[in-house]
């Protein structure tokens, strides 16, 4: 199949032609040796680096305190988010700047530069103390809506998009009524109702609600820590307080439904895996072992189909004040448990660690890792900035200096993304008490590249959960589109891969609500492509992300106002159970059907408890067992 019978697959920014690609041919390959890690100069006359455009770009602004930074929330929060709020194809930017001035809506202007258009879109919070925002649907509508966290009296904001350029405020409507310092925020679909649901930290404050977010589909939100499980947050000097700095909705064990990780501080890192029903359990064992987990970063860093976790940390062995041991790699074993590769793969010395992001800046076809530092003690107070670069053999060398990108600031948040479309990721770094700094990639583009944004149906309209697999040369790649946290921050929602020399790709998604697949072949690279699930989804193949003994099929029609069938794959005839959960996790129904043959089946559920009582309208979870085996879904019901 060729790039051009993709419907609506391709698309290129609406606002100003993309740049042209710069040209750096003939890149050697990394070696082993730091001291050969130079990249060859291009015949534009220059090797490959990172130029700071700050100023040229239009980031001018300042974050900061009015009465200083005072207090380690105010030295610790911050941050910005990145997506394209207007939908013209450009990345813009939003950014908290403490209590010195109004925050920024930096709007992409799609010729390098950037406008702060916040007063107009109305979202200008002025003499706030805000952190951690994010970008996210949550109303279905095809438009970025807008999270704002807060500090020391600042609660969040949630801000939705109304279409035409502008916000308005829904916190109190939405019902979040967070009155907590909030640093950082993460949005994903735990639940399978397709609407994308809120997750929040909420570092140093004593233990109690306000994590995780339902959303109810109706403009609303309903907290439920304590129903789905997240009664654990670890605690240190015995004061009853949760640490948690950013958490993230991840797929670790590839069976569909998005799991928790949060980094937290001072040995409280957790891993909680979904059950499929609506509740989590809290996995998290010693492997997990960073003392100070700080920033996060989720990617398939091995290429080996599933999604690895770092955790940025404080390095420091030579001091009696820390005696940290920093890093942390924690490589996935497929099954939703680590290992700690930290020292194989060479990423432990960090320095004082933030915000943190896998990104293939060379288009190598390997992720490479960023991470900002600095705190404002005189030890770490000029601490570079950290860029490891992938050797192809999940190893890692740090080029920090070489690439003229080793930040010397207070960074806290960052996000990687390809702020002017050339095909290769430029950082943003988001400072504590300073300006912002933006670093464009200039020769990452040698190799090729090709980014895939997805367009699925409402409300998750971006396809956040639904993992996007690129494969050349007999190399698959791997990315899971996220509306997810590195710390106090966000990357957009977009799968980037490098296809070094590889012109053209096969491409397929994997699309998390319904179990369907696009399968493209042939695709030409070095082009923004957007994927319609509505054009191009056909159902999943059996065993796809489903033990073989019984695979999931949908269930129809969903939402519903009563009975629904709930189809389903045996591979051998045999019994059948049916379990379906409340969104609280109680049993509400059990029906054991008996199929003589392999091949496709159905069992009906008629929306009434084992009592013959109609349930309530809600959420529900349906689990089905065979053999040991079990594939789940879930299903709206209305009344």
């Amino acid at each position: 199949m060729s790039s051009a019978r993709f419907g609506r697959a391709t698309r290129r920014p609406a606002a100003a032609p993309a740049p042209a690609r710069r040209s750096f041919p003939g890149l050697l390959p990394l070696l082993a040796l730091p001291w050969l890690l130079v990249p060859t100069t291009g015949t534009a006359g220059g090797p490959w680096i990172f130029n700071d455009v700050t100023a040229s770009a239009g980031f001018s602004y300042q974050h900061g305190y009015v009465t200083g930074i005072g207090t380690d929330a105010r030295a610790i929060a911050g941050g910005l988010a990145a997506g394209d709020y207007d939908n013209d194809g450009w990345i813009d930017v939003y950014a908290v700047r403490g209590d010195v001035g109004a925050n920024v809506l930096m709007r992409n202007l799609g010729n390098g530069t950037f406008a702060d258009v916040a007063a107009a879109a109305g979202v200008a919070l002025s003499g706030t103390r805000g952190s951690g925002p994010a970008f996210a649907d949550y109303d279905g509508d095809g438009h970025l809506d807008l999270f704002v966290g807060g500090i020391e009296g600042t609660f969040p904001v949630l801000f939705r998009n109304l279409g035409n350029g502008t916000f308005t405020d829904v916190t109190a409507a939405a019902g979040l009524n967070l009155t907590t310092d909030t640093f950082s925020a993460a949005f994903g679909d735990y639940n399978h109702d397709g609407h994308l649901d809120l997750l929040t930290t909420h570092w140093r404050m004593f233990q109690g609600p306000g994590h995780l977010w339902r959303n109810d589909g109706d403009g609303t939100f309903t907290e439920v820590d304590s129903t789905v499980g997240l009664t654990e947050w670890g605690d240190y000097g015995g004061e009853g307080r949760e640490w948690t700095f950013t958490g993230n909705f991840v797929d670790l064990n590839s069976d569909g439904w998005s799991d928790l990780v949060f980094s937290s501080d001072f040995g409280t890192s957790q891993v909680y895996l979904n059950d499929g029903d609506g509740t989590f359990t809290n996995t998290t064992t010693a492997v997990i072992s960073d003392e100070n987990g700080m920033g996060s970063a989720i990617g398939d860093y091995d290429n080996d189909g599933d999604l690895d976790w770092f955790v940025s940390s404080i390095f420091d062995t030579t001091t009696s004040l820390w005696g940290r041991t920093g890093n942390r790699m924690y490589q996935n074993q497929g099954d939703g448990s680590f290992v700690d590769a930290t020292e194989e793969a060479g990423v432990r010395h960090g320095w004082w660690g933030w915000g943190s992001s896998f990104a293939d800046f060379n288009n190598d076809g390997n992720l490479d890792l960023y991470h900002g530092n600095g705190w404002y003690q005189a030890i770490f107070r000029n601490d570079p900035a950290r860029i490891f670069i992938s050797n192809g053999d999940a190893t890692f060398t740090e080029m920090g200096n070489i690439l003229n990108v080793d930040h010397q600031g207070q960074s806290r948040g960052l996000a990687c993304f390809d702020y002017d479309r050339d095909g290769d990721i430029d950082v943003l770094l988001a400072n504590n008490g300073q300006k912002a700094a933006l670093y464009r990639n200039d020769g990452g583009n040698d190799s090729h590249w090709l980014t895939v944004q997805l367009a699925g149906p409402a409300p998750n309209t971006e396809g956040i959960g639904s993992r996007v697999f690129v494969t050349a040369g007999g190399v698959t790649q791997m990315r899971e589109l996220r509306a997810g946290c590195n710390f106090v921050s966000q990357d957009p929602a977009e799968a980037h891969f490098g296809t070094g020399a590889h012109t053209t790709v096969d491409v397929r998604v994997e699309w998390v609500e319904d179990g369907l697949v696009t399968q493209l072949d042939d695709v030409a690279v070095d082009q923004l492509l957007e994927i319609d699930r509505g054009a191009t989804a056909v159902p999943l193949p059996a065993g796809i992300r489903s033990h073989s003994a019984i695979t999931w099929r949908a269930v129809e029609p969903n939402p519903s106002r009563g009975s629904v069938s709930i189809r389903f794959a045996l591979d051998r005839g045999g019994p059948v159970l049916l379990r379906v959960h409340d969104a609280t996790g109680r049993l509400v129904r059990a029906v054991h059907r008996e199929f003589a043959a392999e091949g496709e089946h159905d069992i009906g559920w008629d929306g009434r408890a084992d009592d013959g009582r109609p349930v309530a309208a809600g959420i529900y979870f349906v689990e089905l067992e065979a053999r040991g085996a079990r594939a789940k879904g879930s299903v709206t019901l209305l009344r």
